[in-house]
């Protein structure tokens, strides 16, 4: 189950994910994560992964070369994204990437790894951006 929420006051798009997905379901709920990212173009994102189950490598491998490429195109301008993840994961999701999948021109998807919602919320706070196209 995803559960995608914007944060007004702080201009962060918020994701948490829950339970045990299929290839399918997380595509899908990718697609419901684009429509948010496309109606508040947000250059801040918490995705709140910690109560989601395993995802196979092939389906994280897809986030990376397609859900964040995306996000970066859609934005047009350097993006936060803090991850909330068990560490045990952490490493093994950002293990096998050469890092182009999170260049887009001269912008940037930058990934910060919390263990906790509130610790993503504090870091994702103290990164300053543009008032330009905050919604």
């Amino acid at each position: 189950m995803i559960e995608v929420s914007f944060d007004k006051v702080n201009h962060i798009l918020v994701v948490n994910w829950e339970g045990e997905l299929s290839s399918d379901e997380i595509r899908k709920g990718y697609d419901i994560l684009m429509e948010e990212v496309r109606i508040h173009k947000p250059k801040k994102l918490l995705l709140d992964l910690h109560n989601r189950g395993t995802i196979r490598r092939s389906d994280q491998r897809w986030v990376f070369s397609t859900v964040f490429p995306n996000i970066l195109r859609t934005i047009g301008e350097t993006v936060f994204v803090a991850i909330v993840l068990p560490v045990s994961l952490y490493f093994g999701l950002v293990g096998e990437m050469d890092g182009d999948e999170l260049m887009h021109e001269n912008n940037f998807l930058i990934i910060h790894h919390a263990l906790y919602q509130e610790e993503a919320y504090r870091w994702l706070n103290t990164i300053y951006v543009s008032s330009t196209n905050l919604a």
